[in-house]
């Protein structure tokens, strides 16, 4: 009850009170456009990409950041719709600056060898347009212990987003960036995205947070569903935005045909929750040499007499 009383508090205390004295010109005048930073994550609010460890996310949360920074969806993982180029932020807590150099490298030697020259220009030439914040081993706590409110570090971190101009931030991972609390602590999650708020509005960015699922969702196979983040629900339920990955179950393995091995390359996404975008359903991935994840077209099922042949054949 503490930790609840003391949340709620620094939810009031750090947020800025703001009155509209009248809001009749939002009933005459057209509205501004939503922006969004990639499809359903809208600019200025908290998205965050679900999955099992060892599905992608990591690698998709990469892509996604060369994505904007190149302004086009040259990977397909988001459909081939418009996006709008600009600086992103990669905040690495969990993982050392080695691992993200050989996760840009083998998409860097993927891409030379697969992709067009032109997609291939186009990634390399916005790289430059990502800024890696290297935080892993020294002792990032975005908020202070005693009160709840955002930390010198997380307050520097706002600074440098604002001076980089990022349109999207991705923190890597919600784990790590509870820095100790407990996952399962609503109030503590429901003041993790506040605090992450605040660096949308002051950063004027969106936020993208990877995190796990949990087990009970990858036992039933409920990955794909909306509940299957790890820990509390006021994360899901606070943020704007959500994305499940999980990797094609066994069930649909048999439906289209492909063997147990084969199928671990292919990975489901869907944004379970996107509060201003209509329901876009499950897109296909399709991992490549390296990790790098493409998206591709739907199978089509198979027949049992055919799954059956096939099972002869490779038997044979």
């Amino acid at each position: 009850m503490e930790n609840e009383r003391a949340a709620r508090d620094a939810i009031k205390e750090m947020q800025e009170y703001e009155v509209l004295e009248g809001v009749g010109h939002f009933f005459d005048a057209d509205p501004l456009p939503l922006d969004f930073v990639l499809p359903g994550l809208m600019r200025k609010s908290v998205g965050v990409l679900v999955a099992a460890g060892s599905t992608g996310k990591s690698f998709l949360a990469v892509e996604a950041c060369m994505t904007i920074a190149a302004g086009k969806d040259v990977f397909g993982l988001f459909g081939g719709g418009e996006i709008t180029a600009g600086p992103v932020a990669y905040v690495a807590l969990e993982d050392p600056p080695d691992v993200f150099w050989h996760r840009i490298h083998g998409i860097g030697k993927y891409l030379r060898e697969s992709a067009s020259e032109d997609d291939y220009k186009l990634i390399r030439g916005g790289l430059n347009n990502i800024h890696m914040h290297s935080l892993y081993g020294r002792g990032y706590r975005p908020m202070k212990s005693d009160d709840l409110t955002a930390s010198p570090h997380f307050e520097q971190t706002v600074e440098r987003v604002k001076a980089q101009g990022a349109r999207l931030v991705v923190v890597d991972t919600y784990s790590r960036f509870l820095a100790g609390h407990s996952e399962s602590d609503n109030a503590i999650a429901s003041t993790l995205v506040s605090i992450l708020e605040q660096l949308c509005n002051e950063a004027n960015c969106a936020v993208l947070v990877i995190h796990h699922t949990n087990k009970a969702s990858q036992f039933a196979g409920e990955q794909g569903n909306q509940g299957a983040a790890r820990g509390a629900s006021a994360l899901t339920d606070n943020a704007r935005y959500q994305m499940n990955m999980w990797t094609m179950p066994q069930a649909d393995a048999e439906r289209y045909g492909i063997d147990d091995e084969a199928r671990k390359r292919y990975v489901f996404a869907e944004a379970t929750k996107a509060n201003h975008m209509p329901p876009q359903g499950v897109r296909w991935l399709q991992r490549q040499a390296g990790g790098v994840l493409l998206g591709i077209d739907p199978l089509p099922e198979v027949t049992r007499g055919r799954q059956r042949r096939d099972r002869v054949e490779y038997d044979g």
